[in-house]
């Protein structure tokens, strides 16, 4: 398998993870270069893509994972019990879409930070490619630059609001503590989607980024500890034995997702409704000015609902007794937003792909 990344890419580090974890072979490639081809068989160029060794092409680590796991005879990553599973997908959901912004900001907001992950952008991408060289020093301040502009500014992320992307990081450390300090993972003794996930910000981000892997060295040891544990974890050490219903700590998590995913969701959604490329996305109490709307998330948006669709009354009955935060009710009271009308044949992950903000980037 082939995967186009970098060995410090939020998603390729998520995907890598679970090929760790599946013992499925795999080559880590730059995307840089390889451009057209990328386009050309997936629409998008973005990280990861992959082409596995039946010549298929993929997109988007989570339908990927999706795909990749129906394929697998062993014990599922996605829990058997129907809400357990739903609580899975929200915490995967959430690492994907909600941890992205303070992960960027940690990364581009803080010098020493910046210029690490700059450093290794240039290494593994530029410094090589004779079709991409650029002298250092001025690759360097580029990458610096655009990264800034493009995924922390450009991301709403400014004086007003970067205490709380700095705090919800904090936060999602404590919530998370809790629960290592009394098992291995999220849901019980062996790994699960909201695992693989959470990997995607905790991995390549906060954990190697000098700044927030400081912080989770110092105040969240049994999260670092865990970061370790998942990237070591094969499949069939041990049979699986996960929780049936969430129990407080994971009822705190839940909450703290409500109030912040949940609710960018809903009001991406309303923005992107009313037409508008940017809105004041706000978060318990604090304000993202000028955050891009995003079509993609719209998706996401919806494919939570489905999830709620599909389970029976008992068991929306018993998610609606775990997610009481106001927030929540997304999931279940479908406001008359517009659709997304993103893989509307259901071929993900071999349809053609979007990127999270138009062409990668947030919209000026």
């Amino acid at each position: 398998m082939i995967v186009y990344g970098c060995k410090i890419s939020y998603y390729t580090g998520k995907l890598e993870t679970y090929l760790r974890y599946r013992s499925i072979d795999y080559q880590v490639l730059p995307t840089v270069g390889n451009e057209q081809t990328l386009i050309a068989e997936t629409g998008v160029v973005q990280m990861p893509v992959v082409q596995d060794n039946r010549g298929r092409w993929m997109t988007d680590t989570t339908p990927i994972i999706a795909q990749l796991e129906s394929e697998q005879s062993a014990a599922s990553i996605y829990p058997l019990c129907p809400l357990m599973n739903i609580i899975a997908l929200l915490i995967e959901d959430y690492a994907d879409e909600w941890l992205w912004r303070p992960a960027m900001h940690f990364r581009w907001s803080y010098r020493v930070s910046r210029q690490y992950a700059a450093e290794v952008l240039y290494d593994e991408l530029i410094r090589d490619n004779p079709n991409r060289y650029i002298p250092r020093f001025i690759a360097l301040r580029i990458l610096k630059a655009r990264q800034y502009f493009g995924f922390v500014q450009g991301d709403g992320v400014n004086k007003q609001s970067r205490g709380h992307a700095d705090s919800t990081y904090s936060k999602s450390l404590e919530l998370l503590e809790a629960i290592f300090k009394q098992r291995p993972f999220i849901l019980g003794n062996t790994p699960t989607i909201a695992d693989v996930g959470l990997m995607g910000p905790m991995f390549r981000h906060f954990s190697q980024d000098p700044v927030p892997a400081e912080i989770m060295r110092e105040t969240a040891p049994n999260v670092f500890e865990w970061v370790a544990r998942m990237w070591n974890s094969k499949a069939g050490d041990k049979t699986p034995d996960l929780l049936t219903e969430p129990d407080a700590m994971l009822i705190s998590l839940l909450r703290e997702i409500s109030e912040t995913h949940l609710a960018q969701l809903q009001q991406n959604a309303k923005a992107w409704s009313d037409g508008k490329n940017r809105f004041e996305l706000n978060i318990q109490g604090s304000t993202y000015s000028n955050a891009p709307s995003s079509r993609y998330r719209v998706w996401c948006l919806e494919e939570l609902q489905r999830a709620w669709a599909s389970l029976n009354a008992a068991n929306q009955a018993q998610l609606k007794a775990v997610l009481t935060a106001a927030e929540a009710a997304i999931i279940w009271n479908q406001e008359n937003f517009k659709l997304s009308n993103y893989d509307s044949e259901r071929k993900a992950p071999f349809n053609r792909a979007i990127c999270v903000f138009g062409d990668g980037i947030p919209p000026r």
